[in-house]
């Protein structure tokens, strides 16, 4: 093809098919063309509260609020960056004087005592010693097999071929999704975390957001004590009815004085 020149629809399919994802590809998941599966969420949310229940289903037992580790310093292995250290919140709030709660943010825990703040964001995902440390406390706490998951379907790296041609998305007043179905371990098979992620008899759920930096999980309060229990899952407890938007970190920064990211 010369230089500068447009692909021609046939050559632009194949370039996605090869640089998009498709869980045909070296997963066990199946993308779903029945939405009735998922149909069960959407009533148990409280759109536009912009509190816990308003992405979290309400009606199980406990609930916790699970977040996605800072990002540190760089990990050197023979002279080259081999990945970088990862700062739990409760490590983070600790080292910079603040109070680790359910309801903590990141603008308040990263500013300092003296107002300086950490030159780092989160990665916006669940870290592999996270996953790896709740995969076996969800999996014991649920006679299914297999799962459900969301995918939110604004991601840019999907094959939109696999994925359209699959039927009907699942509508929630926020975002659309895909439906796909598959083993447990499957979540950490995509390219980015599903929005929602449970199993066929519903004794948990797993929920995150492209705009979160954390995950909420819901379940018996069983399941939800092992979560609060394991310190590499920095899990704290919350409720449908606790606050989750701008602002709600009333005891780090009771004057909400501290700039929010809008």
């Amino acid at each position: 093809m010369a230089a500068g020149s447009a692909m021609s629809p046939r050559d632009y399919g194949q370039w996605r098919d090869e640089h998009t994802w498709d869980p045909s590809h070296g997963t066990g998941l199946v993308i779903q063309g029945d939405p009735a599966p998922a149909a069960w969420i959407g009533p148990l949310l409280v759109p536009g509260s912009f509190k816990v229940q308003m992405t979290v289903p309400r009606g199980f037992d406990a609930y916790a609020r699970v977040f996605f580790p800072f990002p540190g310093a760089a990990i050197v292995a023979d002279g080259e960056v081999a990945g970088r250290e990862l700062i739990t919140w409760t490590e983070m709030a600790r080292r910079n004087g603040r109070t680790a709660h359910a309801l903590m943010e990141a603008e308040t825990i990263l500013a300092g005592p003296a107002g300086d703040d950490y030159p780092g964001a989160g990665p916006g995902s669940l870290a592999g010693g996270q996953f790896d440390a709740l995969l076996p406390i969800l999996t014991r706490h649920t006679s299914s097999p297999d799962s459900w998951f969301l995918l939110w379907d604004g991601f840019g790296n999907l094959n939109e071929r696999a994925f359209n041609d699959h039927g009907p998305k699942i509508r929630h007043p926020m975002r659309d999704y895909y439906l796909l179905r598959g083993p447990h371990h499957s979540y950490a098979d995509f390219p980015d975390d599903p929005g929602y992620w449970w199993p066929q008899d519903r004794a948990w759920c797993v929920v995150t957001d492209t705009d979160f930096d954390w995950a909420y999980v819901a379940g018996s309060a069983a399941c939800i004590n092992e979560v609060l229990a394991v310190p590499v899952i920095d899990a704290y407890a919350t409720a449908p009815e606790n606050p989750a938007h701008s602002g709600m970190d009333m005891l780090n920064d009771p004057d909400v004085t501290i700039p929010r990211m809008p």
